[in-house]
């Protein structure tokens, strides 16, 4: 197998697994935000009886729903960027903006990964949980770790294209 077609691979696998991710934080977590803190409210408004620990976990969810969502905003490109300059750029500038763009996110995500996967020893020995539930967090710092491996590994495969694209002169959309 050449070294073109292991890449092509790899970057199909890492695709369905950021649209995976997507289709779990879009179709299965957004939805329980919503229904609790549907529930939430109702049981506020209606009957006084509010459920104390909702916003917790509703904000679990919510940094669950954001960090699934992270390589498959990259994949689709809504990722934050100046489309007016973006748009009236030559194929060579193109290519330099992508290659800075790809930089910072690859060192912010490395750092993010980095640190994730550093601190769950520490806290799977202190029993780090959250403050209502006692819900342990190193589940969570494993994921931000996870999906930041994942961002990652894409950023290095979009990296190494944006260089083909700059040498050749022909940017790809």
């Amino acid at each position: 197998m050449s070294t073109i077609a292991g890449i092509n691979i790899v970057e199909r696998g890492l695709v369905r697994l950021a649209v995976l991710c997507h289709l779990l934080a879009a179709l299965i977590v957004l939805p329980a935000i919503v229904a609790l803190i549907g529930i939430d409210v109702t049981l506020r408004y209606l009957f006084s009886a509010p459920l104390y620990w909702a916003q917790e976990v509703c904000g679990l969810l919510l940094f669950v729903s954001i960090v699934l969502g992270l390589s498959y905003a990259w994949i689709q490109k809504v990722h934050v960027r100046m489309e007016m300059l973006y748009e009236m750029a030559t194929p060579r500038f193109k290519s330099i903006g992508d290659i800075l763009t790809i930089s910072c996110g690859l060192l912010t995500f490395a750092m993010l990964g980095w640190q994730s996967w550093n601190d769950i020893p520490y806290m799977l020995t202190i029993g780090e949980s959250s403050e209502e539930l006692g819900v342990l967090l190193w589940p969570f710092r494993f994921l931000l770790g996870a999906i930041s491996t994942l961002l990652c590994m894409q950023l290095i495969l979009y990296f190494f294209a944006a260089i083909q694209s700059l040498i050749t002169g022909r940017h790809s959309e």
